[in-house]
């Protein structure tokens, strides 16, 4: 809505300024007062199943680590530093079995192949297909 201006006489008009000190008091204030309008009943429902404990705490846990910071705790985030890892370590084996320790190398291989497609939630065969190999 337009504001009319203040002309001394027919508009007259009050302000309030607040300093820093009064500004972080009402902030205070402000969250007290959505802490205590939280249910206690409801919070102690969610903390008495502990899949809904350790879904909300991986959830808070892939939120922070979208924003840029290491948990420490395995999140979908760190999937892609996952994959460049085991393509470096795939290079690292099929480098061995070109210098000769071929059996050892190949069960190697297999086992990353078969953890990935479980992984993944695909056959073998829909990984060699998708990956080139």
């Amino acid at each position: 809505m337009p504001r009319l201006p203040v002309d001394g006489k027919k508009v007259v008009e009050h302000r309030i300024t607040f300093g820093t000190k009064e500004r972080d008091l009402i902030q205070d204030i402000s969250t007290s007062y959505r802490i205590q309008a939280i249910d206690p009943e409801a919070m102690m429902k969610i903390l008495e199943d502990p899949l809904r404990v350790i879904q909300i705490g991986y959830g808070l846990a892939t939120a922070i680590e979208m924003l840029g910071f290491e948990t420490g705790l395995p999140t979908i985030a760190d999937l892609a530093d996952w994959k460049q890892e085991r393509t470096a370590k795939l290079a690292e084996t099929e480098a061995s079995v070109e210098s000769g320790d071929r059996s050892i190398a190949q069960i190697a291989i297999d086992i990353g192949n078969v953890l990935t497609a479980g992984l993944y939630g695909m056959s073998l065969d829909e990984l060699k297909r998708r990956t080139g190999e």
